[in-house]
């Protein structure tokens, strides 16, 4: 082969190149402290290296949930654990309110304090976290608990939902980050539903929705006498007539055949008598009494208007009492159906139900309702607030009574707060002990990432040193080659 000087110069021009770019690459990795800046750095490298990197991106993100959840957990633990400081006050209450050595002062202040306890469970149960409020389930932008004003006095709504969220802690590992307040502060198991025994209502087969304590308002509606035949409420056999406050103030209620009275005519003119309800003691009357107030032996009352009374009547008239049904302090009213064994009535303002067997209803007035099992913790705490100030004006026996019950309550409000307490500490631990495991693990892909990536800076060093010798010898070389004459001097 015959080597041409521009051959010579070529080659010795390409080596110039390399050496340049040998040294180049040499001080490239020791500015940036990389031995991979690209590809063609280490070929066999650049997988490995690619994995590394993408294990310590997925072990970043489960980091940052980790953390997440640490924080929400934590919160929420905390909260539990006040919530439960709460409860276990309330119970306190409750065992000295239910004492019958207390004076009604006593009571009232008591209730004061428990007011004050009711305020810190629905701040409590407000709390917002990193991602919103903790305990509105999935609507983690909506107040999950609201105090509402009813007919029939105050309770606590929840508006949140019961959905939970996730977050990923790795190798197919999730961990919930709340817990919905309906499940903490919620519900029990329900029982029956108990009737206070006032107007002859009952729990009918139903499934009652309605929570905690309710009244039921039984109000008389009209009065019919007899067979109607006076003006559709009066009786045409014998004369008598519904009263002037009737309407607004007999408490007689039920179908054909539930009440009777009892009308004799002593004068024989129709002009006086007696007049009894139900088997109830006779009243005298005149022909003057427009506006007459009968009682049965029960309390049922009724009043009637005597001046129209047919001469010489003696004998019974039917008494019929039309009525309706109310939850919400008579917002919305339901006709009595007398003969319906579960009849519906719906509270409009909370949305709550229950199903009255209205049979047996016989007279007008509100029956205090307790829905056994249903009392969330806000709704315990309403019950033995109102129950030590007596709101419902019950006589002692029956309003300790009240105050005793709600002791049940608390009793089973706190194994639930406890046993999501439990819950929430396992979760928390183990996000605590996966954020641990993760720095662990990404200390040691970093450490391989090093290996792989990094620069020997001692190595590189006497690899720098090597590529300039060689750069200046190659320069040195070009340098002798240009001063050699050419081959057009020689000849």
């Amino acid at each position: 082969m015959r080597i041409t000087q521009k051959h010579l110069f070529r080659q010795q021009a390409d080596s110039l190149t390399a050496a340049y770019g040998r040294l180049f690459d040499v001080q490239q990795g020791l500015t940036t402290g990389r031995r991979l800046n690209k590809p063609s750095d280490d070929p066999a490298s650049i997988r490995p290296a690619l994995d590394v990197r993408a294990g310590r991106r997925r072990l970043e993100q489960v980091k940052k949930n980790a953390d997440l959840a640490t924080s929400e957990l934590g919160t929420a633990e905390g909260i539990l654990r006040n919530a439960n400081d709460i409860v276990s006050r309330a119970r306190e209450i409750a065992v000295a309110g239910a004492s019958g050595t207390l004076n009604q002062g006593d009571r009232d202040a008591m209730a004061i304090e428990v007011d004050g306890l009711l305020r810190q469970m629905i701040s409590l149960g407000n709390t917002r976290g990193l991602s919103g409020h903790l305990f509105a389930g999935g609507l983690t932008h909506t107040l999950p608990f609201e105090e509402i004003a009813t007919q029939d006095g105050p309770v606590v709504v929840y508006r949140g939902d019961s959905s939970t969220s996730s977050v990923s802690l790795g190798d197919s590992l999730e961990v919930e980050l709340n817990v919905p307040g309906s499940r903490i502060f919620g519900v029990g198991v329900r029982g029956t539903t108990r009737y206070g025994g006032v107007t002859g209502a009952a729990p009918g087969s139903g499934n009652d929705s309605a929570r905690g304590t309710d009244r039921l308002t039984v109000a008389h509606f009209r009065t019919v006498l007899g067979d109607g035949g006076l003006g559709g409420v009066g009786d045409s056999a014998s004369g008598l007539r519904p009263g002037a406050s009737s309407a607004a103030q007999d408490t007689l209620l039920g179908e054909a055949g539930a009440w009777s009275l009892t009308l004799v005519d002593g004068s024989g003119t129709g002009a006086s008598g007696t007049v009894s309800l139900g088997g109830g003691a006779a009243v005298s009357w005149t022909a003057a009494d427009t506006d007459l107030a009968v009682t049965a032996p029960d309390g049922t009352v009724v009043h009637l208007d005597l001046s129209g009374v047919t001469a010489g009547f003696n004998g019974t008239v039917g008494a019929i009492g039309e009525g309706t049904l109310s939850i919400d302090g008579g917002l919305t009213t339901t006709p009595i159906d007398f003969t319906a064994a579960n009849q519906l009535v719906v509270d409009t303002e909370t949305g709550g139900s229950i199903f009255v067997d209205a049979r047996g209803i016989t007279t007008a007035g509100v029956d205090v309702l307790r829905f056994e099992g249903s009392y969330d913790l806000f709704a315990a705490l309403i019950e033995l607030r109102d129950s030590l100030k007596n709101v419902d004006a019950d006589d002692t026996s029956t309003q300790l009574a009240r105050v005793r019950e709600t002791l049940e309550e608390f009793t089973a409000g706190q194994d639930r707060l406890l046993a999501n307490l439990s819950s929430l500490g396992a979760r928390l631990r183990l996000a605590e002990t996966t954020r641990s495991r993760a720095d662990e693990l990404d200390l040691l892909l970093a450490s391989n990432q090093a290996s792989l990536e990094d620069i020997d800076f001692a190595e590189a060093s006497i690899e720098l040193s090597q590529a300039q010798l060689v750069l200046q010898a190659g320069v040195a070389i070009s340098s002798r080659l240009a001063q050699l004459p050419s081959l057009t001097q020689l000849l």
